[in-house]
């Protein structure tokens, strides 16, 4: 009994090893320290995704400089499909290093953990994911667009609420939009709905909020070019097929624009989840995801990454 016990402890601490390897965080290049807290955001409307009913309540982690009297934006970020409030931790620590405060925003019901105010937790509703296993976009448009718009509902609600509350509480201030995948589309919208988004950062994501409905067999776009300047950047799981996708059929036209407001960025050798930390905290998990092992380091194309997302930031602040 005692060296069957042995053995199974060692095979799950192997497991645990293998999936979530032990890794050193990517060094912070700015001059301030930072630190992080999370606080909570009740909304007026339901939780959709609840079974109990009640208001929706946000987890939101702040990233902050310590010591720091500069007056900058504010970065907004969104995880993507049951992604987690630290779905770009290093980029918000990086960010933060150089002056940035980040509200990381985890979405309940659409998130792989979210932490409650009162001490309690939940994972990813099954409403939400039996949405994402029968969207077929190329084959059910009408369906697609309806799972969209709710989607896109949900969560520009959810930022909504944060951004309200933080200029609530801070006053007036500018925000930069941030996510990946689905929470890159929401941060598209928000860039479409509030005057206060001066930017948006989105890590391989449709332009979502902009399908407006399906016509002869084919997305409807709200296609009117944006007002404040947009950072796309995509791996090799999408860029490649731009053109092709219905759902991004956006991307493609603003791809090809010579408006100097849309930046665009392909990295390759790697797949969806090489451009979110996921790559770095468990290699194992990611490649799975994303049906094979990336060519690149995943430390090295986060480091880029990061380096790419501040040098537009700074850009856009000294505008």
């Amino acid at each position: 009994m005692i060296i069957a016990l042995v053995i199974v402890a060692v095979v799950i601490v192997a497991i645990k090893f293998i999936l979530f390897p032990p890794v050193k965080e990517i060094p912070t290049t700015g001059k301030y320290q930072i630190a992080s807290e999370d606080y909570w955001v009740t909304e007026d409307n339901e939780d959709s995704y609840s079974k109990n009913g009640g208001y929706r309540q946000l987890q939101v982690r702040k990233w902050y400089p310590i010591d720091c009297a500069e007056e900058k934006p504010v970065v907004v970020a969104s995880h993507g499909s049951c992604g987690t409030i630290d779905n770009n931790g290093s980029l918000y620590r990086e960010l933060a290093s150089h002056g940035y405060t980040v509200l990381a925003v985890a979405h309940p019901g659409q998130a792989a953990s979210v932490k409650y105010e009162n001490g309690k937790s939940c994972g990813p509703s099954g409403e939400f994911l039996k949405e994402m296993g029968a969207l077929k976009p190329e084959e059910d448009l009408e369906k697609a667009y309806k799972v969209f718009h709710k989607w896109m509902e949900i969560r520009t609600d959810d930022l909504n609420a944060v951004m309200d509350d933080w200029v609530e509480k801070e006053g007036a201030t500018h925000f930069i939009s941030e996510g990946h995948s689905l929470g890159g589309s929401v941060a598209y919208a928000m860039a479409r709905i509030r005057d206060d988004v001066i930017g948006c950062i989105a890590l391989e994501s449709p332009f979502m909020y902009d399908i407006k409905g399906v016509k002869d067999g084919n997305f409807v776009f709200d296609d009117s070019d944006y007002d404040v300047p947009l950072l796309s950047i995509y791996s090799d799981a999408s860029y490649p097929h731009l053109r092709e996708w219905g759902q991004y059929g956006n991307n493609a036209k603003f791809l090809d624009s010579s408006n100097p407001l849309y930046t665009n960025i392909h990295y390759e050798n790697i797949g969806h989840m090489g451009l979110c930390d996921l790559s770095l905290a468990s290699p194992v998990i990611a490649a799975i995801l994303d049906g094979g092992f990336q060519k690149a380091r995943a430390k090295d194309r986060l480091t880029k990454l990061n380096e790419d997302c501040l040098a537009w930031v700074s850009d856009l602040c000294a505008r």
